[in-house]
């Protein structure tokens, strides 16, 4: 077993060291740009009817299409951040999972345009600039909670040693490559499914789904080396934090929003009570010795 866990270990760092280099930075990059160029290029050709007929049908005419597709790219590359993160922490990872769902918040308010026709008709667009509204202001919000969140957030370790701490970080760390290879899996499926015009899936939906029971093993993971009640209920807490998440995703209009105002605002309060009885802690140990 301690084979198994080594392996993956060394794996993930390998793997890790490449995709946080600078030249892959600038290579997904380049790619989220030339993702947005070419869609206003298709949809451009498909509106003069260039495109043959069996790639028309999957090419928008409308050019605010572009804008969701280079979205959607920087969500896959963000999704992939989220798994080389999850070694760190738990609250990092869900941190990055808030970062997430406030890009897809923006995506969809983006989306929104799509409803609009060229030229933009105002007199029949009052529903999708409340959409618009509604997600813009909901993802402004998840922004402002991640920073008071970082603000009060301090890193405790949870284990009695050296050598238990790196034991449970390599095991999040074979966890990081199988939830990559789900991750990968997922995307080849959808994608066949796509191109062989079988329904599709929500991916995006779905990949959180396989988050949630990830956090969950991540918690009883942590039972091993530290079976303390706070610690047990901050990361209960954290794990109800991404079924809310999960849920908001598949809510419709402003639902969504009030999911996921009310696991940003329960994440903050959680960490804040987290912290203050953890710096307690400490010092009635400091004053003890």
């Amino acid at each position: 077993m301690n084979y198994i866990i080594n392996f993956f270990a060394k794996l993930y760092d390998s793997i890790e060291k490449y995709w946080e280099g600078d030249k892959n930075q600038k290579i997904l990059g380049t790619g989220i740009v030339f993702s947005f160029i070419i869609s206003l290029i298709l949809i451009q050709l498909n509106r003069w009817g260039i495109l043959p007929s069996y790639i028309s049908p999957y090419i928008s005419t409308n050019h605010f299409f572009a804008v969701e597709v280079a979205f959607i790219v920087l969500l896959g590359f963000e999704v992939l951040s989220l798994v080389f993160i999850l070694p760190s922490s738990v609250a990092k990872s869900l941190h990055k999972q808030f970062e997430i769902i406030s890009l897809i918040m923006l995506r969809n308010a983006f989306k929104e345009f799509s409803h609009f026709g060229e030229p933009i008709d105002w007199n029949h667009s009052y529903d999708t600039i409340l959409h618009i509204f509604a997600n813009a202001s909901t993802a402004l919000i998840i922004f402002f909670g991640i920073y008071l969140i970082r603000n009060i957030r301090t890193h405790y370790i949870i284990t009695e040693s050296e050598k238990e701490q790196n034991r449970f970080i390599s095991i999040k760390k074979m966890t990081s490559i199988l939830l990559l290879l789900s991750f990968v899996f997922l995307a080849i499926q959808d994608s066949y499914f796509f191109l062989t015009h079988q329904e599709t899936y929500k991916f995006f939906s779905t990949f959180y789904t396989v988050l949630i029971f990830t956090d969950v093993l991540m918690v009883l993971v942590s039972l091993r080396y530290s079976y303390n009640y706070m610690i047990l209920f901050r990361n209960s807490g954290f794990t109800l934090a991404t079924v809310l998440l999960r849920i908001a995703l598949s809510a419709p209009v402003y639902a969504n929003s009030i999911i996921v105002i009310f696991a940003i605002v329960f994440v903050f309060l959680l960490t804040l009570v987290y912290q203050n009885m953890q710096k307690k802690k400490i010092k009635l140990r400091s004053e003890s010795k």
